[in-house]
């Protein structure tokens, strides 16, 4: 095979890390190291007799098939021409998502479905020829060593241990994972009530709470920097939690008047102290709380830090939003064998 390389230019085709001859060696070593069989590293040392999608420069045609059969064996070719026929733009979104992967075969148009064997010998393969190009080329490295990164982590069943540990040790650094998530506040919780109105009335005469209309005659309670949306028991709006129901909730909110003008309040609406105040620990500190119930039966705690926290501006308007929905994608590599 080493003759035919040879013959067919192999030797003297510029590729990353010197010529295409140096780059199937290695490629063939690296499978040999991972412990692939035979054919696989058969067809890893002649994958780009016919052109790939990544390097079109063909050492051969493939009506030369059968000559290329007869020097590595009839499945280590074929492997061969699964790799070089790959589609990659559509192969590589379809590989590790589970059932029988379909490839295109960019020579035709038509797609087909490998047998699983014959998958997990690409992947192989593939995860050998990336992994040696942009180890000779740093400029294909970063420009797609996070597309590679995630192609092999999505499709690592599809992968030896070896080539999973390869596929990780080098290209880790690219990884697209993201960060944990920072939770800075509390924006708004919805409350699911029987009556809309004697709710709104309860919170803003007895806890002083802004009433807010929104969106299409939408109400909530605004307060600080937060508000309280509510939705009517059998009205509610998708998506709601799973058993949304009046008076299951147990809200602490913050205030920054004392508990004894909290009480007073409590006493001239003629709303029971069902416990308080007594001491408890908050999300900051230890705090004063009184427990109380709104017309539904929620249990609301009432607390006040010591000294109290500024509670923020009041809102003076109503906005909405929502974290957009940003799928990335990326571009395959198109210089590589």
């Amino acid at each position: 095979m080493q003759d035919l390389l040879r013959a067919r230019g192999a030797g003297e085709t510029e590729h990353p890390g010197g010529t295409l001859l140096n780059h199937l060696n290695r490629v063939a070593g690296l499978l040999a190291e991972w412990g692939a069989d035979p054919d696989v590293q058969a067809a890893g040392l002649s994958h780009a007799m016919y052109g790939t999608d990544g390097f079109d420069h063909a050492l051969m045609g493939t009506d030369e098939r059968a000559l290329l059969a007869e020097l590595i064996g009839e499945r280590a070719e074929a492997l061969v021409h699964l790799y070089a026929s790959c589609d990659r733009a559509v192969v590589y979104p379809r590989l590790g998502n589970g059932t029988p992967v379909v490839f295109r075969d960019r020579f035709t148009g038509r797609e087909h479905t490998p047998s699983p064997p014959d998958v997990r010998a690409f992947a192989e393969i593939t995860a050998a020829n990336e992994l040696d190009v942009l180890a000779h080329d740093s400029d294909l490295a970063d420009r797609y060593g996070a597309a590679l990164h995630g192609v092999f982590t999505r499709s690592r069943d599809l992968l030896s241990a070896a080539a999973r540990e390869a596929c990780e040790r080098q290209l880790g650094r690219y990884s697209l994972e993201p960060g944990p998530i920072r939770i800075t506040g509390l924006d708004h919780l919805v409350l699911t009530v029987a009556d809309i109105e004697q709710t709104v009335d309860f919170y803003q005469r007895v806890l002083g709470m802004r009433p807010v209309t929104f969106g299409e005659g939408r109400r909530a309670l605004a307060f600080g920097t937060s508000k309280i949306n509510l939705h009517e028991a059998g009205r509610e709006l998708l998506p709601h939690a799973t058993h949304p129901t009046p008076g299951s909730a147990d809200l602490c909110l913050v205030t920054d008047v004392p508990q004894e003008q909290v009480l007073a309040r409590l006493t001239a609406c003629g709303v029971p102290v069902l416990e308080g105040p007594v001491p408890r620990t908050g999300a900051q500190g230890p705090v004063t709380s009184t427990y109380l119930r709104d017309p539904d039966g929620n249990l609301v705690e009432i607390s006040t830090y010591a000294p109290g926290p500024a509670a923020g501006p009041d809102p003076s308007t109503e906005t909405t939003s929502a974290p957009p929905d940003a799928p990335q994608t990326s571009q395959m590599p198109n210089g590589a064998a």
